[in-house]
């Protein structure tokens, strides 16, 4: 048996192990996750998202999950499948410069998907009632970190916080970006739903959306195709998911979009982008939602 750690988990260690029957990965939530600030979450979240995969599977097929093939709770950690190596990480793709549109539309139409048809299962609202670990991963260090940072967005930010955890109409996925996409065209494989919860499903386009945009504004972007996945993957969503392309909805972008240069965990990339430049646009989604309600092809005019 060989174990070989992969790169890029933040809030838990990830490894493939190989064996003679074959190969699978383990995944251990930690407790401190690995980031500069001081941010800690409970690892029993481990078992909110096995229940998570598993809901994904149920609700979308077992093809857009990875399997989940035994559960350790004790020790915070789960073995899933290695999904098929035709599929490639979508953050990796996009910032490579290769945008495939049938893949921006696939992850907005399963997101849609899971938004509507988990709308409908009471069983589901009370699974996923438990809303702990989306406070700790996903306001305090996103929302409320940016509010302090920026004393005259506070108000406005409490007021976009109190909205969006007294929304409760679906099952959010609480990490649906680029980063946490295997895609092959239009094929999609969804991956790391520990933040999964009972919310506003709101926060899951906005999250991703805030990826695909900061993509653009990155100073190398080839900002046409990039628009076109945009648009494709918010029509993928209006096509298939819940009515809440709103005001609310470009204000938590607008938070997201800021919490991704000032908040506890900013992108990776954020030496590639002119932060005043992005900060005024997220300040903008906060404080004039009415002039970003439609998503269309003049966005790019906006920014």
């Amino acid at each position: 048996m060989r174990q070989i750690a992969l790169d890029g988990g933040i809030s838990s260690d990830i490894r493939v192990v190989q064996t003679a029957h074959g190969d699978y990965v383990v995944k251990r939530a930690r407790a401190k996750l690995r980031v500069e600030a001081e941010w800690f979450c409970d690892p029993t979240r481990s078992s909110v998202e096995v229940a998570g995969l598993r809901a994904i599977a149920a609700l979308l097929g077992q093809t857009h999950a990875p399997k989940v093939l035994w559960v350790d709770e004790t020790t915070h950690r789960f073995a899933m499948e290695l999904i098929e190596p035709r599929f490639r990480n979508w953050k990796r793709q996009l910032l490579r410069g290769h945008v495939d549109i049938a893949s921006a539309a696939g992850a907005g139409r399963l997101l849609g998907q899971l938004h509507a048809r988990s709308s409908r299962d009471p069983g589901i609202a009370a699974r996923f009632a438990n809303t702990a670990p989306f406070v700790e991963l996903r306001v305090r260090p996103f929302f409320e970190r940016i509010a302090q940072r920026n004393p005259a967005l506070a108000a406005s930010i409490a007021e976009i916080v109190q909205s969006l955890c007294s929304t409760r109409n679906a099952l959010v996925h609480g990490d649906y970006s680029p980063k946490n996409l295997l895609v092959d065209g239009s094929d999609v494989v969804i991956l790391d739903c520990e933040v999964a919860h009972w919310g506003d499903a709101r926060f899951d386009v906005a999250f991703c959306l805030a990826h695909l945009l900061l993509k653009m504004f990155r100073r190398a972007a080839s900002v046409p195709p990039l628009l076109s996945c945009i648009l494709a993957f918010l029509e993928g969503y209006r096509r298939h998911g819940l009515p809440v392309l709103d005001r609310r909805f470009v204000r938590q972008l607008g938070c997201l979009v800021l919490a991704r240069l000032e908040g506890d965990s900013p992108v990776d990339y954020l030496g590639d982008l002119d932060a005043d430049e992005v900060k005024r646009f997220a300040t903008e989604l906060i404080l004039r939602p009415a002039a970003f309600a439609e998503f269309g092809p003049d966005i790019a005019d906006k920014i």
